[in-house]
């Protein structure tokens, strides 16, 4: 009898990897703590680079919000401009992509099972006659029942959207960097011509609560302008990882995406470096049930395949967050004069900064 997969958590990571598994015809059970898929998804912002969503392998057309070109970041009364020639990323409605995924992992045959929390008890009777995966956020119950190393470090966030706001730009995003958000930063992304996201994040040993961050932030006069007669609709408070687990496999158990710490320190993003990983252990989870690898065997692969972009996203995140705000301005100041911003424009890549290296030593030659 082929031995079962279930997968603990039903949001994009553990849909993908869902997916993955049922097309190579591996029995695989998806539970969800929710009463239905996609419940909660918006809580994160829906950012993703057009190539990182195409890798992901999911039709995610009917989710698009926007396109995006360019970036304005600001810090310590400078500026820098960064603009595309055609569009670099995407703004999608993560519940409607979440729906998505599900509905090609269904098609593909996997089991999804919602409104059903997996607490100790299921898990340890699952452990004897499956492979586990865990796919269950930050605060993963899957690491703590199996007791895999815990993620100190990590950013809380707080984001709301608001109609009616005044946009210049459709296709820009901005990003603030200043002492407050504390190691983080603040931001703006356009759903639509009238249609704003506003958030922050806040580093989790501020000891501040991010709603009040959020409030402070803003005040900010560009922002505030941005807000003017503007209508709140709602607001989510979420978690981001600073740094991944030291360990992401015990016995047949995994850890994917957030649950892992899989996820871009500079940005918090996560989807697309989880996906790629969630794919990297459905092959060997595949080779491990028809040839007997060693599922140790993801830890190995995840990180030579994806372990330095996200060390680079670490260590560029503590070198702009320690510096403050007037630090980060000056670094802007000779950033610009330097021609970075031409330069991120035609070859940035907002999920791979070892590709953006790459191509920065070859101009050079």
């Amino acid at each position: 009898m082929q031995k079962e997969v279930v997968v603990v958590g039903g949001g994009i990571i553990g849909l993908v990897i869902a997916k993955e598994l049922a097309k190579s015809e591996v029995p695989v059970t998806l539970y969800e703590g929710k009463k239905r898929i996609g419940e909660g998804a918006n809580k994160a912002s829906g950012i993703l680079s057009i190539g990182g969503l195409e890798g992901i392998g999911v039709n995610y057309k009917e989710a698009i919000l926007n396109r995006l070109n360019g970036a304005v970041l600001y810090a310590g009364g400078e500026k820098l401009t960064i603009k595309a020639g055609g569009p670099k990323a995407y703004v999608l409605d993560r519940e409607i992509f979440a729906l998505l995924c599900a509905r090609e992992a269904e098609r593909a045959g996997a089991k999804i099972v919602t409104n059903t929390m997996v607490d100790k008890e299921m898990l340890s009777s699952m452990e004897k006659e499956s492979i586990i995966v865990g796919a269950d956020g930050v605060v993963s119950s899957v690491a703590s029942n199996f007791g895999f190393p815990k993620i100190n470090d990590y950013v809380l966030t707080y984001k709301a959207e608001y109609s009616n706001a005044n946009i210049d730009d459709v296709n820009s995003c901005e990003l603030f960097f200043s002492d407050a958000p504390k190691k983080f930063f603040g931001w703006t992304v356009p759903y639509s011509k009238d249609k704003l996201e506003v958030g922050i994040g806040e580093w989790m040993r501020s000891r501040r609560n991010s709603l009040s961050v959020f409030n402070a932030f803003v005040r900010n006069p560009m922002v505030n302008r941005e807000l003017e007669g503007a209508t709140k609709l709602s607001g989510h408070a979420s978690i981001i990882p600073l740094q991944t687990r030291k360990t992401t496999v015990k016995g047949n158990v995994l850890l994917v995406g957030d649950a892992a710490g899989q996820v871009k320190a500079t940005t918090g993003g996560g989807i697309v470096f989880g996906t790629m990983c969630a794919k990297t252990a459905s092959e060997v989870i595949v080779s491990h049930i028809r040839k007997g690898t060693p599922l140790a065997l993801y830890e190995k692969l995840w990180r030579k395949k994806y372990g330095l972009d996200l060390l680079m996203h670490k260590l560029i995140h503590r070198y702009y967050s320690g510096m403050g705000s007037r630090g980060s301005g000056l670094v802007f100041r000779i950033a610009r004069l330097a021609g970075v911003e031409n330069f991120l424009g035609e070859y940035g890549d907002m999920d791979r900064p070892s590709v953006v290296v790459r191509r920065l030593v070859v101009r050079q030659k």
